[in-house]
């Protein structure tokens, strides 16, 4: 009979282990999903702002690079709005608008982004 209570236990905690493992190796994968999509984020806003090279006066297209590599490197805190925004009052273009509005919403796909890709760098998951 102590035999048996002794397998049992040992199995049982054998099967936790086993949830532990794969729990854990769910939030790897989760994680490098998102830092993935939070990388290729980054690329798309370059792209755009690459795109819209004679929409952007040359010291808007660098403080709004340098906000993005920021957040790029993990700081918290840089909104990037406000300089998106500094950006489209000096745009007199309009053949722009449709550059701009894909640098917004890339900005706030990065936002979403970047809540997630901060708690894996945490290590919550």
């Amino acid at each position: 009979m102590k035999l048996r209570h002794t397998f049992l236990l040992a199995l049982t905690f054998l099967f936790l282990v086993g949830i532990l493992k794969v729990k854990n190796i769910y939030a790897i994968d989760k994680c490098t999903t998102i830092e993935k999509n939070f990388n290729n984020q980054i690329d798309e806003i370059f792209r755009n702002i690459q795109l819209l090279e004679t929409c952007i006066k040359p010291a808007s297209k660098y403080r709004l690079k340098s906000c993005v590599k920021r957040k790029q490197e993990g700081s918290k805190g840089f909104n990037c709005f406000p300089e998106l925004s500094k950006s489209l009052s000096s745009n007199k273009r309009k053949e722009c608008d449709v550059g701009f509005r894909d640098i917004k919403r890339s900005l706030q796909n990065l936002a979403s982004l970047d809540e997630d890709n901060a708690i894996c760098r945490k290590g919550v998951y």
